[in-house]
């Protein structure tokens, strides 16, 4: 499996890589993006990582060609500022963007690598879909089977106990269902039966 990381920041480079290797790939990394767009099919990764904070408005052109250009459907994950305008989440979600982080570290970390398993896709099983997020207090991550889901709200069962109370906000966390993964912000608005956030 081949990863490649596209960042002109050398320290966020090398960390996007480890992390990448951690896990059985091997990585090629850019520090240019158009070098790495021109050998985008001789590469033929099978995940892409962007540092968007770099290339606020060339990411999105490059997924466009690398989706197009490829005979298969890589993984695109973002690193991004820690408030990402909800308008860019819904741009990455429309092309196909697997998830972001906004730091290489702590939770993030944790969330990249799980963005980066190739079992992602099918590592919890249920009729609606599954919720990763970051503990809005603890800072530490999370996962739930989700067992309602609709528009507004979410309700889910986490995989171990946590501890949230009503009013607690969500900032950053990932939805997957069988249309796909989307980033979203929650708030909590009931904790007993189930967990049950208000989706936005």
């Amino acid at each position: 499996m081949k990863a490649l990381i596209v960042s002109d920041s050398q320290k966020e480079s090398i960390a996007l890589q480890a992390t990448a290797q951690q896990l059985g790939y091997d990585t090629i990394a850019y520090r240019w993006l158009l070098k790495a767009l021109d050998n985008i099919e001789e590469i033929s990764p099978q995940v892409v990582i962007i540092n968007a904070l770099e290339y606020p408005r060339h990411w999105k052109l490059f997924t466009q060609h690398l989706l197009c250009a490829l005979s298969h459907k890589p993984k695109v994950i973002l690193l991004v500022p820690e408030n990402w305008e909800e308008e860019e989440m819904e741009k990455a979600r429309i092309l196909g963007v697997r998830g972001y982080v906004t730091a290489t570290e702590g939770a993030q970390l944790e969330k990249l690598k799980m963005f980066l398993k190739p079992d992602v896709v099918t590592l919890y099983d249920n009729d609606e879909g599954t919720i990763l997020f970051i503990h809005p207090k603890e800072g530490t991550l999370f996962s739930g089977s989700v067992s309602k889901l609709n528009q507004a709200q979410a309700e889910f069962t986490p995989d171990r106990p946590i501890k949230l109370h009503v009013g607690d906000f969500i900032a950053d966390g990932s939805l997957k269902t069988k249309e796909g993964i989307k980033s979203f912000q929650a708030e909590v608005i009931e904790t007993e039966p189930e967990l049950t956030l208000a989706m936005r």
